[in-house]
């Protein structure tokens, strides 16, 4: 005889999973709302989840009710939150845990606790770069709280490490300066890496369009074109470079160094395209366009996942913000008087670096959908889908430039 009532214990399987869904949809919706800024809707999702019987879950949703209480000013709460999911038998929760706890008794005034917990998420650190950040961390607060010299000596020679990252910034000032050198010296040289697009009414850029992206390379003028140039290449390089060195930094902390050499690329790339439609007939030089592709990363990811960028960032982006606009500004008035600043250039990276940033969220912030999940983009499309999208748009513009820059020529402005 069969009966199509299930056993007890079959029901009660079937319970505990559905309870885990319920969590786990609370988890998701919660995360959602704290990535989102709203860290009162956030709190009331995830408050159901932390009595789930899973404890992976459960330790999940501590963490980020502790994150919307810290944003709500309950700093109590949120510690005791921090203590429960730093617990955890999950190392990567542990971790995330005990770093979050730390900065929080930092910011309560409880400087000791924090060391201790800084020491313990120091050994859990998935990687060089952020066991160097929390080395840093503590070598500082044992010089706080009046420790001992050697161990906080001890504690920045681990710091020293850095970013293994950082390179991919010093790699592309070193490249840059150096080429932009011997460009000054070589004339040949510099010819062959400017970005010329029509030249005498013949379609130079087309034929040779690695162009597009070693304009970056060459700044100023040639030595042959006389002393002035000294002056004026410096002062152009030295910009730029000082630029590209913030401009980069800032891509990297967000988005880490292979993103950073594929956008800088695609942004040099667009700034290109855009410098030729406007200006076909006219020879450009320097990296700017790429800084305002880097700097448009930036600031997308901070408009579009304003929660996700730290404080320190956001501050640097505000001025950033400034500057641009008055770079712009200046550009043009420079252009009424008969200067030769290439907006069209900057205006073209800026929008392409924006594109990227608010559409992919940055990999390096923490958030809680990226510690467990990865980066999200918009509209759940595909990170190498809208990456390709944006380099596939670009070599269209690179095929029909010829037709947009006559476009353009009957264009009243």
């Amino acid at each position: 005889m069969t009966s199509d009532v299930p056993s007890g214990n079959a029901a009660d399987r079937d319970e505990a999973h559905l309870a885990r869904e319920r969590a786990e949809q609370q988890f998701v919706v919660g995360a959602d709302a704290l990535d989102a800024g709203d860290p009162s809707a956030a709190l009331g999702h995830f408050t159901p989840a932390l009595s789930s019987s899973d404890e992976a879950i459960a330790g999940r949703a501590a963490l980020g009710a502790a994150e919307a209480l810290l944003r709500l000013g309950r700093d109590e709460e949120a510690i005791e939150l921090l203590h429960r999911a730093a617990s955890a038998s999950d190392r990567a929760l542990r971790f995330q845990a005990m770093r979050r706890l730390a900065t929080a008794l930092v910011n309560s005034g409880d400087l000791e606790a924090a060391l201790e917990v800084y020491r313990g998420a120091e050994r859990l650190a998935p990687d060089a770069a952020i066991r160097s950040h929390i080395a840093t961390r503590i070598g500082w607060l044992t010089q706080e709280i009046g420790g001992s010299e050697r161990s906080a000596r001890a504690a920045f020679a681990r710091s020293r490490g850095g970013d293994g990252a950082a390179w991919v910034v010093r790699a592309i000032l070193i490249v840059t300066a150096a080429v932009s050198v011997a460009a000054f010296f070589w004339t040949d040289l510099w010819v062959d890496l400017a970005l010329i697009k029509l030249d005498g009414g013949n379609d130079i850029l087309s034929v040779e369009p690695w162009r597009l992206i070693t304009v970056a390379l060459v700044h100023g003028s040639p030595l042959e074109a006389g002393v002035g140039a000294i002056q004026g290449t410096a002062i152009h390089l030295l910009f730029n470079l000082f630029a590209l060195d913030l401009g980069a930094k800032l891509a990297l902390r967000l988005y880490g160094a292979g993103r950073l050499l594929l956008w800088y690329g695609l942004g040099v790339v667009a700034a290109s395209l855009a410098s030729a439609i406007w200006l076909p007939t006219i020879w450009s030089v320097g990296a700017s366009g790429g800084v305002f592709a880097l700097f448009g990363i930036a600031l997308g990811a901070e408009w579009a996942y304003r929660p996700l960028v730290e404080r320190g960032t956001r501050a640097a982006l505000r001025q950033i913000g400034g500057l641009i606009m008055i770079n712009l500004l200046l550009g043009f008035g420079l252009n009424v008087a008969g200067g030769g600043i290439d907006n069209a250039a900057h205006l073209g990276g800026l929008v392409c670096g924006l594109l990227l940033g608010v559409s992919i969220s940055p990999s390096r912030a923490e958030s809680l959908h990226s510690r467990w999940g990865g980066a999200t983009t918009i509209a759940g499309i595909p990170e190498g889908l809208i990456v390709a999208g944006v380099a596939a748009l670009l070599v269209v513009i690179f095929l029909a430039w010829p037709w947009l820059a006559g476009v353009r020529a009957t264009l009243p402005i």
